[in-house]
């Protein structure tokens, strides 16, 4: 991060804590917000922050994100790119990995934070929860404490999976193809019944399918494992980690109100050949080998398109597919080992959702 950078979210948080202080004065509701708080970006990408007057028609894009794992740290990153002016916080469970979301530009605080904690007393335009079920006791709970953040314009957005979906024997399923019903299986329940929190509040839901980058993904689980208790020719949907992240600013930005969208590439592939063209392409070495899956029988998976996403949010994956990433891209990308990216891009120990 530049020293000018750091001299101006400096700036920002300094404001904001000022802010902060006044407004304790007036109101005893931590969460109730007695200010706004803008930041803009110069021509020398310094960036400045400023009160918003009453009635002013100032165009706010900063964003709260709860759960800023790997999904939701390329969300920031997409959106500060987008919005250099715009000031990101990123909630998290714990401390573990606020070092690496300051270093990409985020603003970072735990959930149980303290009424001195900067952005403590205010409710952000733009919202997205993209923590996983698996880190919390009540996921709906968690979901319906994220949307009082939310001040009720720009957008709030949860991203769910495309696990939700009954369908596994092989037929077509898009976005508005049948759901489980609740009760079939917890995981996808708790999803669903904060899909349903979501919806209700006026935001959006992207269901996600498999996510993946180089270095990380089910390509990475099948080429270190000998055998695996599955079918070979099982489907599975994909979506690049950089591609959802496009879509979920895409969703926030040009999403309608309780809505779902889907992400998916659009290019079903079997387990088999998601371990063999990981393998041919050369991009794991030469110990590199594909498992022996030892099932034959089994649910087959679902073809899964997303046709009326695309139109919708104006989005096109820039990963067409698992195949051509690996052959044509040589797995590379943002998280790739090779390339230089800045540190604490994907926070240690962060998760998303796994489909």
């Amino acid at each position: 991060m530049s020293h000018a950078l750091m001299s101006a979210r400096a700036h920002v948080t300094n404001v904001i804590q000022t802010s902060s202080r006044i407004r304790k004065r007036s109101c005893t509701s931590k969460h109730f917000p007695s200010f706004r708080a803008a930041a803009a970006a110069s021509t020398s990408s310094a960036v400045c922050a400023s009160f918003t007057p009453p009635g002013a028609r100032e165009h706010d894009r900063d964003l709260l994100i709860v759960g800023p794992g790997v999904l939701g740290s390329r969300i920031a990153r997409v959106w500060l790119e987008k919005y250099p002016g715009a000031v990101v916080v990123g909630q998290t469970n714990t401390t573990n990995a606020h070092a690496g979301l300051t270093s990409i530009g985020v603003s970072p605080r735990t959930k149980d934070f303290d009424d001195d904690e900067p952005s403590a007393n205010r409710m952000f335009p733009y919202v997205i929860f993209s923590a996983p079920p698996s880190g919390s006791d009540d996921y709906a709970g968690e979901v319906e404490a994220a949307l009082r953040y939310w001040n009720g314009g720009g957008a709030f957005a949860f991203t769910s999976s495309s696990a939700v979906y009954k369908n596994e024997s092989g037929d077509a399923c898009d976005e508005d193809s049948e759901t489980y019903d609740l009760g079939t299986n917890p995981r996808v329940d708790r999803l669903l019944k904060a899909e349903r929190i979501v919806l209700d509040a006026g935001g959006v839901v992207c269901r996600l399918a498999g996510l993946y980058h180089s270095d990380r993904g089910a390509h990475k689980y099948f080429i270190k494992t000998p055998s695996i208790d599955s079918r070979a020719d099982a489907l599975v949907n994909l979506i690049h980690y950089e591609d959802a992240a496009d879509l979920c600013v895409a969703a926030m930005n040009n999403g309608s109100k309780s809505a779902v969208y889907l992400g998916t590439d659009g290019v079903p592939i079997t387990r088999g050949d998601i371990a063999r063209v990981a393998v041919e392409s050369g991009a794991y070495g030469a110990d590199a080998r594909a498992p022996s899956f030892t099932k034959t029988e089994g649910p087959i998976g679902r073809v899964m398109s997303n046709d009326r996403t695309r139109t919708a949010l104006g989005w096109a994956p820039k990963y067409v597919s698992f195949e051509t990433f690996m052959t044509r891209v040589n797995a590379r990308d943002a998280y790739s080992a090779s390339e230089k990216r800045p540190v604490g891009w994907a926070p240690k120990g962060s998760a998303h959702i796994a489909t």
